[in-house]
């Protein structure tokens, strides 16, 4: 059994982590305990440093149960939606059978590990999905982890509380490592323990394997037996472009060429905060030999030739360390590249995009190609330009979110629109009540025409039923004309005849 699993902590109060952090974390459980909904929490920091065994532990020690979903299970919106959603607005049973309610501060947390990660293929539309649950007030508590928290979109972070998680100290990691050895039986030199930890760079998980892995047949540690490769971590980023914009100092491209970055990651980091450090000619020849980096990146794209990845890391990291004049001192706050940035928000857009277009083409009764080319832009029209009350029923009807308008007409007209549904109570209308309402209005006329023809038939009526007195005037006036003709046949001559 791994050290990692059968040491990690079952308690709170075995938890290494700052003191701080603890007291947030226990004082947000007990607000839970007392019946009152927190926002989620969102526990950020490197990996390694007890993000999951804390929250674990702090379920542990409120007698919480547990729902969660890792990095290695799918979490797509469906998922999300089906075991997350679920899970955050009903009651639960405990694993004894015993029905535990929210109102007596019996909880389940529900668990999210690693949610930077969600973003991929495979877990599309998860984000969206856990930020709509997010919205609707969760009655369970709630905690994500994330290695790198602002690959999130700052909607999801927004909604959460964040506490963040630092690399744990080398004495913090060496006292655990202690307490591993007693409790495994084994002889353990300070000196080879305080390596190990040094060598973890604050990663206590990469510290407890590299311990087993020493320890494996032995019952004593020296610190001779302590050879183990050096271990980079993502933060040593920072630590590396310090060596370049700082010193002259060729081991960087050593250092380089161990970090979890590939050298298109590490050209983008030193491109974005070159201009931070370096200024005037020192600027020049500095992305002149960042030119040059990116020439041989060029080529190993479109050729493949991975071998030419050495020459351009050296280039932009030897290359531009000596492009200074002289060493620079001071500390200098760089920033992570605004170009990934831009790039997760243009995704983010892309994803919403498709689901309107996914709502275009449900309620439309089309694929999505052809709402795209025959219904989007014409609806987007009619959002725009359409009085508020023809636009707030398409609204309505398509089932946009305020956030999804706010993507086709501005957050001024989103929110026009979303206040004029909620005051006029505007509700999605379904293809059954619109039949409904069809079938009333044909009822109606069929009515209105059946109370026409009664009319018509009166007036039929009432002319057959005339007085006699109108028949006798026009039998009166018949008599009349018949004899003036015979009185004009008796006049007739023989002169009147030929004349």
């Amino acid at each position: 059994m791994l050290w990692v699993e059968k040491y990690r902590p079952k308690t709170l109060k075995d938890v290494v982590a700052d003191k701080d952090i603890l007291e947030r974390v226990i004082a947000w459980a007990k607000r839970w305990q007392e019946g009152i909904p927190q926002k989620p929490l969102l526990l950020g920091g490197p990996p390694g440093v007890g993000k999951t065994s804390l929250a674990l532990a702090l379920a542990n020690t409120f007698g919480w149960e547990v729902v969660e979903l890792n990095a290695s299970d799918q979490r797509s919106w469906q998922i999300i939606r089906r075991i997350v959603g679920e899970a955050a607005f009903s009651e639960t049973i405990s694993s004894e059978g015993e029905f535990l309610s929210s109102e007596s501060g019996r909880l389940k947390l529900i668990l999210l590990d690693e949610v930077d990660n969600i973003s991929k293929k495979e877990d599309f539309g998860g984000e969206s999905a856990l930020i709509k649950l997010l919205k609707r007030k969760p009655r369970q508590p709630i905690i994500l982890t994330a290695n790198d928290p602002y690959k999130l979109s700052k909607e999801l972070r927004d909604l959460c509380e964040f506490v963040q998680f630092k690399r744990l100290r080398t004495d913090q990691i060496v006292k655990v490592l202690e307490r591993i050895c007693a409790s495994e039986g084994i002889k353990a030199d300070r000196n080879a323990l305080r390596l190990i930890a040094q060598n973890a760079g604050g990663d206590l998980r990469a510290a407890i394997n590299d311990l087993q892995a020493i320890a494996e047949g032995r019952r004593e540690i020296r610190a001779e037996d302590v050879v183990v490769s050096k271990r980079m971590q993502e933060t040593d980023v920072f630590k590396v472009m310090q060596k370049i914009f700082k010193r002259f100092d060729r081991t960087v491209y050593t250092d380089a060429m161990s970090l979890d970055e590939s050298p298109e990651d590490l050209i983008v980091w030193i491109d974005e905060n070159l201009p931070l450090e370096y200024e005037g000619d020192e600027l020049l020849r500095a992305y002149l030999v960042l030119s040059r980096a990116d020439m041989f990146l060029g080529r190993v794209r479109r050729r493949g030739f991975y071998r030419l990845w050495r020459y351009a890391t050296y280039l932009m990291t030897v290359g531009v360390a000596f492009a200074k004049q002289r060493a620079k001192g001071g500390f200098t706050k760089y920033q992570r590249p605004n170009i990934w940035q831009m790039l997760t928000l243009i995704k983010e857009r892309r994803e919403k995009v498709r689901n309107i277009l996914k709502k275009i083409a449900k309620y439309s009764h089309m694929s999505s190609k052809k709402a795209l080319n025959e219904m989007f832009f014409f609806i987007v029209y009619m959002l725009r330009h359409a009085d508020i009350a023809t636009a707030s029923k398409i609204s309505a009807f398509y089932d946009f979110s305020e956030e999804e308008l706010s993507l086709l007409v501005g957050d001024k007209r989103a929110r026009e629109i979303k206040e004029f549904i909620r005051k006029h109570g505007i509700k999605r209308v379904v293809e059954e009540e619109v039949e409904e309402e069809i079938f009333k209005a044909f009822e109606k006329k069929v009515e209105e025409t059946k109370e026409e023809a009664e009319k018509v038939k009166e007036v039929k009526v009432e002319e057959v039923e005339k007085p006699e007195k109108a028949e006798e005037v026009v039998k009166g006036k018949a008599k009349r004309r018949r004899r003036k003709k015979k009185k004009e046949k008796a006049e007739v001559t023989l002169d009147k005849f030929f004349s």
